[in-house]
């Protein structure tokens, strides 16, 4: 089987968020470069939960299908648009984890000022605006969001997408997001919460190899 390792990961991870409760058997879909001009993408209408090797379709930047047998994601146009906008982008992960993705339909912001480690994995979160799923719109307006160097967008009424190196980090960006999440629903119930301060989200940055966001 043509790519079998990558398709074998693209599942494995697929399972386990499934399993982590950070998507259902109906949403999110993964992919990860495998070569110069192509990449490995889940395809829909599968159990998320029995996702098998098989099931991972192969398509090129350009759009065209390798794997004809296989219906891809809805949101593979997402996947390429950012592939292609982004060359150091290796891996994608979109899901809609139930904490998070209640910030996507929310005025009140999602931060992840509350903890060193939800800061120096994830960044500060990029707010999309609604674009109906599985649209060249919607693939654009993420592919852009994504442009200056942000981690992981929420896409308004929709859910989160995160990219990485590898799949895994990817992944550890988008459970480290959620628990973020859970960070702001918590802290704003208990009052007097602390979030780190400019200089030391400056510090954070540095620590992780990233130029220090502007601050207000």
């Amino acid at each position: 089987m043509l790519y079998a390792a990558e398709r074998a990961e693209t599942a494995y991870f697929m399972r386990r968020l499934y399993r982590q409760c950070l998507t259902t058997t109906s949403g999110g879909n993964l992919s990860r470069r495998v070569s110069a001009d192509e990449v490995v993408v889940t395809a829909s209408k599968s159990d998320k939960a029995e996702l098998h090797p098989e099931q991972i379709g192969i398509v090129g930047l350009d759009g065209e299908n390798r794997t004809p047998e296989l219906a891809l994601s809805i949101e593979t146009g997402m996947h390429l648009a950012i592939y292609r906008a982004l060359p150091d982008v290796r891996a994608i992960v979109h899901a809609h984890p139930v904490t998070a993705s209640a910030f996507c339909a929310s005025a009140v912001p999602l931060s992840t000022h509350y903890t060193a480690e939800g800061y120096a994995i994830v960044g500060d979160p990029v707010f999309v605006p609604y674009e109906l799923m599985g649209t060249e719109d919607l693939a654009t307006r993420v592919a852009d969001g994504l442009k200056d160097g942000a981690l992981c967008v929420l896409l308004e009424n929709h859910g989160v997408l995160t990219v990485g190196q590898t799949l895994l980090q990817a992944f550890d960006r988008l459970e480290v997001l959620e628990v973020a999440a859970r960070h702001t629903v918590l802290l704003s119930q208990l009052g007097q919460s602390r979030e780190l301060q400019a200089p030391q989200l400056a510090e954070l940055d540095r620590f992780m190899g990233r130029d220090p966001a502007p601050r207000a």
